[in-house]
């Protein structure tokens, strides 16, 4: 699958569906309206210049929040350099509509508790 910004100076790859989404309630994400799927680092490709992307930390600063810088779009997470465990994950509504339309949508309470709140 790929995701791309509104642009497409932004393009983001996965060899395979995700099996759900996650739609987090956290301050952030509750203002950039993101459904995200999360994969190991080494599982997702990017393409872009350099400076397509601007990244924003928040909070603890382990965590880069990546828009483009032409178009806007926010495109993906991703951990900062140097983290245990690297991970990425992309905004699924990058996604053509209807290669995402069947994947499960998870509830995600990020501002409070820290676990999912839909089973």
């Amino acid at each position: 699958m790929e995701a791309t910004c509104h642009c497409k100076a932004v393009r983001i790859s996965i060899a395979q569906k995700p099996e759900f989404l996650v739609s987090c309630n956290c301050s952030l994400c509750h203002r950039y309206g993101t459904l995200w799927c999360h994969f190991p680092s080494e599982k997702v490709t990017v393409e872009c210049e350099e400076s397509a992307t601007k990244a924003y930390k928040w909070g603890k600063e382990t965590i880069d929040f990546h828009h483009c810088a032409s178009c806007g779009c926010v495109t993906h997470w991703s951990n900062v350099e140097g983290h245990e465990n690297p991970r990425i994950a992309i905004n699924a509504r990058l996604f053509d509509r209807t290669e995402a339309a069947d994947i499960k949508i998870r509830k995600f309470d990020g501002a409070d508790s820290w676990q999912f709140v839909d089973e």
